[in-house]
C-alpha cells in the first residue's frame, strides 16, 4: 500500500485508467503511523471503530475530524467487487486534502501531493510547513 506523505512520491496503481474499478470502490492507503485509511475524492478517512471478526461493513470519519472539525463520514461494505463506499455525510469543512497527479507518460504512476490550500496536520493556516 502506498504511504501518504507531504512530499510528492510515485505509487504503482496497477491497472490503466480504463481498467480501474468503479469510483465507489474503496482505495486504501497507509498513513505514516501505519493506520489503514480510505482515500476517496481527495480526502482520507480514518476508521471510526476497530474492525471486529466477521464484520462486513465499517464506518470511517474524515481524517480532518479533529483539526478542522470536519463531520464528513463514509461506510465501506465488503463485496465480491471490492469494498464499496457509501457516503453517509459528504459535507467537508475544508478543501480536498490531497491532489492526485499523473507522473510522466506511465498512466499507472501517480503523485499524491498534499493540497496547500488545506490546513492539515503538517501545515499552518498560511500553508507553510511546520
Amino acid at each position: 500500500m502506498p504511504a501518504i506523505c507531504t512530499k510528492c512520491t510515485s505509487h504503482e496503481l496497477g491497472p490503466t485508467p480504463d481498467e480501474l474499478p468503479p469510483v465507489n470502490v474503496a482505495q486504501y492507503v497507509r498513513s505514516s503511523r501505519g493506520t489503514d485509511l480510505v482515500f476517496y475524492e481527495g480526502n482520507t478517512y480514518t476508521p471510526n471503530e476497530k474492525l471486529r471478526e466477521g464484520q462486513k461493513s465499517r464506518d470511517w470519519k474524515c481524517s480532518m475530524y479533529h483539526k478542522a472539525k470536519c463531520r464528513a463520514r463514509l461506510n465501506t461494505r465488503m463485496t465480491n467487487q471490492g469494498d464499496l463506499i457509501h457516503m453517509t455525510s459528504q459535507k467537508h469543512s475544508h478543501p480536498a486534502m490531497y491532489v492526485l497527479q499523473q507522473e510522466g507518460p506511465d498512466a499507472r504512476k501517480v503523485c499524491l501531493t498534499r493540497n496547500p490550500q488545506c490546513v492539515g496536520p503538517h501545515t499552518t493556516k498560511t500553508g507553510k510547513s511546520n
